[in-house]
């Protein structure tokens, strides 16, 4: 309870004290007995009613967070429209009844709120800001604003709005600076880098002008921006678009990251081959080279053995003949393999042959089997 409230409990008490003293003498002035001490104890009632209400009524408790407008209707300065040129501040204070007249208000942050949602914002229903960007766009912007009266100032204040400030001042200057500030923006920067950009500018905006009004504003939120339903279906299919847009570009990128292995591949693989054939080609080139040294170092061999025995061939010759071959017909100035002379005069020496000519050309018979030459 406070001490107003107190006082004011005490003046009651008094009053009915009066009541019950008056109620105490006519009944006893009825019954023939001394009243008295009804009258005295209406008398004390009385004192005590009128002390405790002068008292409650003129005694004033402000709050902490509170202050007080006091005007005089009898004596006060007109200059300052009858109002006590300081406001009363937290504290108890004492004043005259009836010729004073307290206004109170509160120096607390208060927060006035427009809002699409129901029942959420200062005033029912839909209460957003609507505003429309600088390309057309219709939005929707739920604020909060954070404000207090200034305790120096609650004079202007309650002269001027009384406490009709936050509708006659607080709402119409902040819808106006959203809808100004907003204006001159795209709708792709409210929900971009420069929504902070905004919200400070609306800021400085209204700002400005609370302080001539009696107002400090602590802050002031943009809370939720509501869009259209076109441009949500349009921001939607646009970042569809990009999405398709993106995994095209990926796909392209592993296409591209694909090819480029298959290509690395068959590089690798055209470049094994092409090792692998110039191996086998150098292999080759080598084998043929140690054939030919092997072939030449035969060669060497037999031209060596064949200028020591020069017989040797036609032996050689002689032992590749069939063995049923009886004789051989060659014309007698044959220049192949043997000396026909030669062997000619051996068969004349016994071992038996004989010649023969054939259309003018003279041949000779020799034995298939060469004959051992006698030792002599």
């Amino acid at each position: 309870m406070g001490l107003s409230s107190l006082l004011g409990f005490l003046s009651l008490v008094g009053w009915l004290m009066v009541i019950g003293g008056g109620a105490i003498a006519i009944m006893s002035a009825s019954q023939n007995r001394p009243a008295r001490p009804g009258i005295m104890l209406a008398l004390a009632g009385l004192v005590i009613g009128v002390l405790f209400f002068i008292a409650s009524s003129g005694l004033i408790v402000i709050g902490p967070t509170e202050v007080a407008v006091v005007f005089q209707s009898v004596g006060g300065d007109p200059n300052n429209n009858g109002l006590w040129s300081t406001p009363l501040g937290p504290g108890v204070h004492i004043i005259a009844p009836i010729v004073n007249e307290v206004y109170p208000y509160s120096t607390e942050v208060r927060t006035y709120t427009m809002s699409k949602t129901s029942n959420e914002g200062s005033v029912g229903g839909d209460d957003s800001v609507a505003v429309r960007t600088s390309d057309g766009q219709q939005v929707y912007i739920d604020v909060s604003v954070l404000y207090a009266v200034d305790p120096a100032k609650a004079n202007f204040v309650h002269l001027k709005y009384r406490n009709r400030y936050e509708d006659d001042f607080v709402r119409p200057t902040v819808r106006a600076a959203v809808r100004d500030v907003i204006s001159g923006y795209k709708v792709e920067d409210l929900y971009g880098n420069k929504r902070s950009e905004i919200e400070s500018q609306i800021q400085d905006f209204v700002k400005a002008q609370f302080p001539e009004n009696g107002l400090v504003l602590k802050s002031l939120l943009l809370r939720n921006i509501t869009f259209s339903e076109e441009f949500i279906k349009a921001v939607e299919q646009k970042q569809v678009a990009q999405q398709q847009a993106e995994q095209a570009k990926q796909e392209a990128d592993r296409n591209r990251t694909l090819a480029q292995g298959l290509a690395d591949a068959a590089v690798t693989a055209a470049q094994g081959q092409a090792n692998a054939t110039v191996a086998q080609a150098k292999g080759d080139a080598q084998a043929i080279q140690l054939r030919a040294a092997a072939d030449a170092q035969a060669l060497a061999l037999i031209n060596e053995q064949i200028s020591k025995n020069p017989a040797l061939i036609q032996w050689r010759y002689i032992e590749k003949l069939a063995n049923n071959v009886s004789l051989i017909l060659m014309p007698s100035n044959s220049p192949f393999l043997f000396d026909l002379q030669s062997l000619t005069n051996a068969s004349q020496g016994g071992t038996g042959g004989s010649t023969g000519t054939s259309t003018g050309q003279e041949f000779k018979v020799v034995p298939a089997t060469p004959q051992a030459t006698p030792t002599k």
